[in-house]
């Protein structure tokens, strides 16, 4: 066992405040006398440069502005629960800045390895503590920097400090083998798609075109209520909020306590077997779509997700559905439909969903496919167990390498 020495955080390392700006000041990457300039959405498991935006160069005003290889970018001004989340900054090619929704944590590489203090950072015990420090305005909530910097880290020696953060980097890549692998796995059956049935929003497919009413009857949603303690686990029912289908799984842990006392219709009940469907949420996540395969029995539809209903002779699979609603043009028609101003929770009806035409393969083809789909879900469902697996490990050993027990 190795013994511990602790130390301020801002004893071994600074927080440096990003530039403020307005929208009008964004110009487009690559344009003559500007820096390229990062924020919150770009922090990531790892830097996210998809959508990245430039501004003057007069914006910089001072050299330690401009990012460096072993920054960390951390969410400074995020939700509640987004505060405090961190990305390490790798070599970048462009002059890099960051906005005022982020700050950087730059370590003294006299003091501290870079990686060390990355790994530290963005440990769970410490994500939870900087949410703690958060300075609640509204909806947002803001990183109080000056507690940040007196916590206490622990100080190996230079050589224990490399030892630690290689072994985490290798404990790492492991678990980004598996995400990779089940990333892959949702591209084979988006690829198994196109290849059955093609592009089916538009004229240019080969299949009968029929509006969405065809195949399913309508949609079922259910009540948005919630207990004073929203996180109460000796609640009996549990109401899903609409990021329990945003990522296109089912999360039923995504999900607040009712009240003691409510009594739900037999409807708002979430079935094994159910699609569910987000009828109110942003331009990018309006429509998104969720399969139910098992579910808690406790839980509950909201109003703003629906269940698909279909009709009493079934004239569509739901996972050819589920896949369907998923496609980048049929969730761009459910913007597009969607009511709402920009930026704002946008609302669809049913009407406007279920009016929108596809073409639509036989039933046969679209069993085929779910059967297809069924298979790759197995092989998904093994990674995930051993992803999760992996995760507790990386956990422990986060744990014993701060605690000199490593």
């Amino acid at each position: 066992m190795t013994s511990v020495k602790h130390v301020r955080l801002g004893d071994v390392a600074q927080f440096l405040r990003g530039i403020n700006f307005k929208p009008d000041d964004i110009v487009p990457v690559g344009t003559e006398g500007t820096v390229v300039c990062l924020r919150t959405k770009n922090i990531q498991k790892s830097l996210d440069c998809d959508d990245i935006w430039a501004v003057s160069e007069d914006f910089v005003r001072r050299p330690e502005q401009i990012l460096k290889e072993g920054d960390l970018l951390v969410s400074s001004a995020n939700s509640w629960n987004l505060v405090g989340k961190c990305c390490w900054i790798p070599n970048l090619s462009w002059r890099t800045t960051f906005g005022g929704f982020v700050s950087v944590l730059r370590a003294n590489p006299t003091q501290i390895e870079p990686r060390f203090l990355y790994w530290w950072f963005s440990a769970d015990r410490t994500q939870a503590l900087l949410r703690s420090f958060g300075q609640q305005t509204t909806n947002i909530s803001n990183l109080n920097i000056e507690r940040c910097l007196n916590l206490d880290i622990p100080l190996f020696p230079r050589a224990e400090q490399s030892r630690i953060a290689a072994i985490l980097d290798v404990a790492d890549a492991l678990r980004a083998k598996h995400r990779e692998a089940l990333a892959q796995l949702d591209r084979l059956t988006q690829a198994i798609f196109i290849e059955m049935f093609g592009e089916l929003m538009g004229q240019n497919h080969r299949w009968q075109s029929k509006p969405v009413s065809h195949f399913v009857a309508g949609f079922e949603s259910g009540k948005s209520v919630a207990a004073d303690d929203k996180d109460d686990v000796t609640s009996s029912f549990r109401v899903l909020k609409v990021s329990a289908v945003t990522s296109l799984e089912y999360k039923p842990h995504e999900s607040k306590a009712a009240p003691a006392n409510y009594v739900p219709a037999k409807s708002y009940f979430v079935r094994d077997g159910d699609l569910l469907f987000s009828r109110a949420n942003t331009t990018d996540l309006i429509g998104a779509t969720a399969y139910v395969k098992h579910t808690p029995p406790n839980m509950l539809l909201s109003d703003k997700l629906w269940r698909f209903v279909w009709h009493e002779i079934p004239r569509a699979e739901p996972l050819f559905v589920a896949q369907l609603f998923r496609q980048r043009k049929f969730r761009a028609e459910i913007a597009r439909r969607a009511s709402g101003t920009s930026g704002s929770m946008k609302n669809i009806s049913q009407d406007k969903v279920l009016s929108i035409n596809v073409g639509l393969p036989s039933l046969d083809l679209q069993q085929t496919f779910a059967n297809r789909l069924r298979c790759i879900e197995q092989i998904k469902a093994a990674y995930k167990k051993s992803l999760s697996q992996h995760d507790t490990l990386f956990v422990v050993l986060q744990q014993r390498a701060f605690s000199g027990k490593l």
